[in-house]
């Protein structure tokens, strides 16, 4: 699976201000929603906070990556936001993060989402991707150094 298939540069923030952990989120549930690919970005909010209350999706290393369903998509889309300034996430790590890459999968396809999850799992592992994307200037340049990440943990 190319996780870059399903990140849309309109779904990427380069510089995010967020006050709070809830705040980020709620900004990149409005993104999707601004890109017609959902119809209510608060189900989509409410569905990721449930998921957060469960347990964090702050994975260590600076990144977090939230997860839900929703009828609404068509099979996944991934949103990436790279924080202006670092945020609590209560990641399991207990460090800030600086990154957030949201997959939103239809509630039909769970195993795009495990593949989306493993992937950016890997790519995180293999590379200085967090730090790499938090120097990246705009979206073009955050979705070349995913693209570029991508290609690199392919030939490993």
């Amino acid at each position: 699976m190319k996780l870059t298939q399903y990140v849309r540069k309109d779904l990427i923030i380069t510089d995010l201000r967020a006050k709070d952990k809830a705040d980020a989120l709620r900004r990149m549930a409005a993104a999707f929603k601004k890109t017609g690919l959902i119809r209510d970005e608060e189900i989509l909010f409410e569905s990721i906070m449930t998921r957060e209350k469960v347990m964090t999706t702050g994975i260590g290393e600076g990144l977090a990556i939230p997860h839900t369903f929703l009828e609404d998509i068509q099979d996944m889309a991934i949103a990436v936001a790279v924080l202006g300034h670092e945020l609590d996430f209560q990641s399991l790590d207990q460090r800030p993060v600086k990154m957030i890459v949201m997959i939103v999968a239809n509630d039909q396809r769970p195993d795009l989402s495990l593949k989306a999850l493993a992937g950016i799992t890997r790519m995180v592992g293999h590379t200085a991707l967090v730090r790499r994307l938090a120097e990246a200037k705009d979206s073009g340049e955050v979705f070349s150094v995913l693209q570029e990440s991508e290609g690199q943990i392919a030939h490993h």
